[in-house]
Parts: C-alpha cells; sequence; structure tokens
C-alpha cells in the first residue's frame, strides 16, 4: 500500500485532502479522487489506468496521462522533502542571544502587561506602529518578555527566554505574523501552536456573533470593517484573526491600517484621519492609522462565527452579494491561512468550514454593504 496519512473531507463534488507528510491541503474531484482513493490503496498503476478507461474515458482524452499526473501529484503532496515549512525553529535552541536590544517597550494588552525588546530599529518599525497606542508607562515586572532580534541572517522570536519562531530575514511578513500570534497565545493563555487556525480577515461582532472580511491588497477589507465598527457593531481585529478548534474568532487591539485611498470615504466616520500623520509601514505602503481598544472580559471565550465574507469594493463594479460554494470559498482561503497542522484539529478545521457560510460580497455603496451585512445576521 502507498501510505499516506491523510485528513478527507467531502463537500459537494470535491474532496479536501490534507497531507500529514508535507501539512499541505490539495483538493481532488472525480475522476481524480477515484485515482487517490485506488493508489492509496496499493493499486497499480496500469490497473488504475485501465479502471479509469472503463469509467472514465468518455471524459478524458489521454488516460494514461492523466493517472500518472495525479499520482504525480499523490507522490509529491506524500513525500516529508516537500514539506512547505518557511520556518526556522527548528534550527536554533533556546540559548540563541541578541547582540544588543533598543530600550525596553511596555505594552498592556488587555489585563496583560508583555515587554518587548526590540533588536534593532528595523524589527521595532515592522512590529510596533500597530501596537502603538497600547504602550504603557507603568514600570512592572512582566511575567511576560518577548524578544525580537537578527541573528546569524534569521529574525528570531522568544518568549520568557525560549524560542518561539524563527525565519529568514527576507520573510519579515511572516516573521511579523508569528509575533502577532505569540501575542494573541499570551492574551488569552494558550499555547502558541494551540490555535486551529490563523486568518487574514478583518471582523466586526453583533450578538456574540462574529463576520469575517477577507480580501486581495487593497480591495477594501479593512475599510469595511472600519465603517461597520462606526455604525456600531463590535470589533474585532483588522488583517490577522486567530480561532480555536471550537471555530470561535478572537480580538485583538491592533490598530486599523487605512491606505490613503479609502481615507476620504472614512474621514466621515474618523474625522480624525484628516489630521492624522501618514505613516509608511515596513514594506512601503503610506497608511493612517485608526486606534482600537477592544478588549473585555465577554473578549475570552471568542466569538462564534456566523459567516466568512470575501469582499471587494469598486466604484465600477456591479453589486453583488452571494453564497459561494465550499471548493471556491476553500480555494480562496487556504491561500493565506495557517492550520494547525495537527491532524485532529485540520478535521476541526474541516469541520468549521462545512457549517460556516461563506459569501461573495462587490459594493460600490455603503448602504451595499450594511444591507448585505444585516442580511447576513437577519438569517
Amino acid at each position: 500500500m502507498n501510505e499516506h496519512k491523510t485528513v478527507i473531507k467531502k463537500f459537494g463534488n470535491t474532496n479536501a485532502i490534507w497531507f500529514q507528510q508535507s501539512k499541505s491541503f490539495l483538493l481532488l474531484e472525480e475522476p481524480a479522487f477515484n485515482v487517490f482513493q485506488l493508489f492509496s490503496d496499493g493499486v497499480e498503476t496500469e490497473k488504475i489506468t485501465e479502471v479509469c478507461e472503463q469509467k472514465y474515458g468518455h471524459l478524458e482524452g489521454n488516460i494514461s496521462q492523466f493517472v500518472d499526473e495525479i499520482i504525480e501529484h499523490i507522490q509529491y503532496y506524500g513525500n516529508p522533502d516537500n514539506l512547505d515549512d518557511i520556518s526556522s525553529k527548528s534550527l536554533l535552541s533556546d540559548n540563541i542571544q541578541a547582540d544588543s536590544f533598543l530600550p525596553l517597550v511596555n505594552y498592556k494588552i488587555g489585563k496583560k502587561q508583555i515587554a518587548v525588546y526590540y533588536g534593532s530599529e528595523y524589527l521595532k518599525f515592522a512590529i510596533h506602529p500597530l501596537i502603538a497606542h497600547l504602550v504603557t508607562n507603568i514600570q512592572a515586572n512582566s511575567a511576560h518578555i518577548v524578544e525580537c532580534f537578527e541573528k546569524d541572517d534569521l529574525l528570531v522570536a522568544k518568549y520568557n527566554g525560549k524560542i518561539v519562531e524563527a525565519f529568514s530575514t527576507d520573510k519579515v511578513e511572516y516573521f511579523t505574523g508569528g509575533v502577532r500570534q505569540l501575542m494573541y497565545s499570551i492574551l488569552y493563555n494558550r499555547g502558541y501552536n494551540d490555535w486551529m487556525s490563523m486568518l487574514h480577515a478583518s471582523g466586526i461582532i453583533s450578538n456574540n456573533r462574529a463576520i469575517l472580511f477577507s480580501a486581495a491588497a487593497g480591495s477594501g477589507k479593512s475599510t469595511i470593517s472600519a465603517i461597520l465598527k462606526a455604525k456600531g457593531f463590535g470589533y474585532l481585529s483588522d488583517d490577522f484573526i486567530a480561532t480555536d478548534d471550537a471555530g470561535n474568532a478572537f480580538a485583538f487591539p491592533a490598530a486599523i491600517s487605512i491606505k490613503e485611498g479609502s481615507i476620504k470615504v472614512l474621514s466621515e466616520y474618523y474625522p480624525e484621519l484628516l489630521t492624522n500623520e501618514t505613516k509608511t509601514t515596513f514594506i512601503g505602503k503610506s497608511v493612517k492609522y485608526i486606534t482600537v481598544f477592544n478588549i473585555f472580559d465577554e473578549s475570552e471565550k471568542g466569538t462564534p462565527v456566523e459567516a466568512f465574507v470575501f469582499v471587494k469594493f469598486s466604484k465600477t463594479d456591479k453589486y453583488v452579494f452571494e453564497e459561494v460554494d465550499k471548493k471556491e470559498a476553500l480555494q480562496l482561503l487556504l491561500k493565506e491561512t495557517w492550520v494547525n497542522p495537527k491532524p485532529e484539529i485540520v478535521t476541526s478545521f474541516f469541520n468549521w468550514v462545512e457549517r460556516t457560510p461563506f459569501y461573495k460580497l462587490n459594493y460600490s455603496e455603503t448602504s451595499q454593504a450594511l444591507d448585505a451585512v444585516n442580511e447576513i445576521f437577519d438569517k
């Protein structure tokens, strides 16, 4: 038999397969999934081709080539050498130390005080602006000490003296995501790897139900959440949201970064944007920040997700609000989502996708976005 440790979930005509060896996802429909099943059962390629010619010859032109290509995919994802793991944590020991640090910065996040040592202005510039409003001048012996520094061409994060994460110096965005995940874990008393997923999304809350928004860069993910926040909805986070294995989403008080193209629209709700200083992010984008303080006692258990919306703001596109099938949802979602690679939690993630409605929303007017959100909550 071809031993591939997998987690499989069927969504309509699509089978989502997670390979433990490579920690990767593959979406297959018939007849490709039938090839996967036969190959996994140890059936020889020649026999698989024969079976497929009998069953699917009318659908596929060159069955032999088709079978070979699917088996190549399966072998690739089933090979641990193809593990798409960009983390370099395993290469380091806890003994690694920074050469020097900038002055200590203390942040008050919820009820937690987190002391952060930055090894350079560059790393501080990558992390600090989104949480600058959480700085506290209260000097206390923090139980939570984070070190962020560069060593031997690696970006390193340590928590209370132990390595949490490390990436090569060209993976700054992954590093900042790792630090955000660490702060989430400190805030909610969880292990760094105890989350179900980290979603590239923003989110709002109403009556203890959340709607999450994801979009391509510059397509309005932050804008719609900022508008809905101004309209009285509770606020989860901008750009990065943690979920637990029950599928609950958790709030984080990072500032909302507003790009120049959205300032005119949002200044109606946040007039301070007209006078706030424009900042340049570490990836070169010009933004202004809306500060957020959204951590309360009721935040601790997370918020059930009512729906996930792929959103796009465009003055020229027509209004579209429709449900997205699970195949398309997974294709979009998995591009920018970290899923915990424990098999039982991958199963939880698949179950969360199954029970969560996914929508596409293209809008040009604020009223259209409000109508869509209210329709979701009314359901």
